[in-house]
């Protein structure tokens, strides 16, 4: 029998995502206000993890992998450009405590490594490897999106508010293997840079330490791009396909 330990490992990721999501509904409801939406909203990112964590859904482990990314890449950042912080510091460890148990092919198996929705769809590894990439992607861009549009500040239009929404709804399109998710998403990318280069003064502060609003926006938008880039060549092989066959 091998050790492998998944579902202690499994347990300990479920129970930092539980604990994550019940923190902001009560420090929305704590805070009320403009805030409260901004931690409404994570804490449905981050029931959504454990809920398709626990459902052993197939793209559940890429999906909470893609948000604790999120929070280790911004903690380790904000250390590095504004110097020690213990707040930050523990954000990045509880979400190094939800990435960690994830590894490991064991881990794998019991989540993607399903037969089921790979026959369903007919992907080969390389299909696989292009999904994985995109939900893992989709989900690291989500909490940055999150704050970046959510969080109070002036300046803020209709488009800036649909940003998350947007890119849930990508989200669930490339779930479901429709291309629609990768155009929404690659849509959504463009859109948070371009808000995020409009010039902005304003800083969104958190936990002591003070991030850009922009800053916080590009990120958003680089880790969409990173999760569209495997289709690119593909989407452009086919295009160029049809418009030979159409002439």
């Amino acid at each position: 029998m091998r050790w492998q330990l998944v579902g202690p490992r499994r347990a300990l990721s479920l129970f930092i995502l539980g604990f994550c999501t019940t923190i902001f509904i009560l420090v929305g409801l704590a805070q009320g206000g403009a805030w409260a939406r901004c931690f409404y909203a994570l804490a449905g990112a981050y029931g959504l993890a454990f809920f398709a964590l626990a459902a052993e859904w197939f793209w559940a482990r890429w999906f909470a992998m893609g948000l604790s990314a999120s929070g280790i890449t911004l903690a380790i950042l904000g250390i590095i450009t504004t110097g020690w912080n213990a707040g930050l510091a523990i954000w990045g460890g509880i979400h190094l405590g939800i990435w960690a148990p994830l590894l490991g092919d064991a881990m794998a198996q019991r989540y993607e490594g399903q037969t089921a929705w790979r026959e369903r769809y007919r992907l080969d590894e390389y299909g696989v490897a292009r999904i994985k990439r995109a939900v893992k992607g989709a989900a690291t861009a989500l909490p940055t999106l999150i704050f970046f549009s959510l969080a109070p500040r002036e300046g803020r239009g209709l488009l800036l508010w649909a940003l998350p929404v947007l890119a849930a709804v990508g989200l669930a399109g490339v779930v479901r293997m429709r291309f629609w998710g990768v155009v929404v998403l690659a849509g959504t990318g463009v859109a948070a840079a371009l808000a995020a280069l409009v010039p902005a003064d304003a800083l969104l502060q958190m936990q002591g330490s003070l991030l850009a609003v922009r800053s916080v926006g590009l990120f958003g938008a680089l880790a969409l791009a990173f999760a569209v880039s495997p289709f690119v060549v593909p989407a452009y092989r086919w295009l160029t396909k049809k418009s030979i066959v159409d002439s």
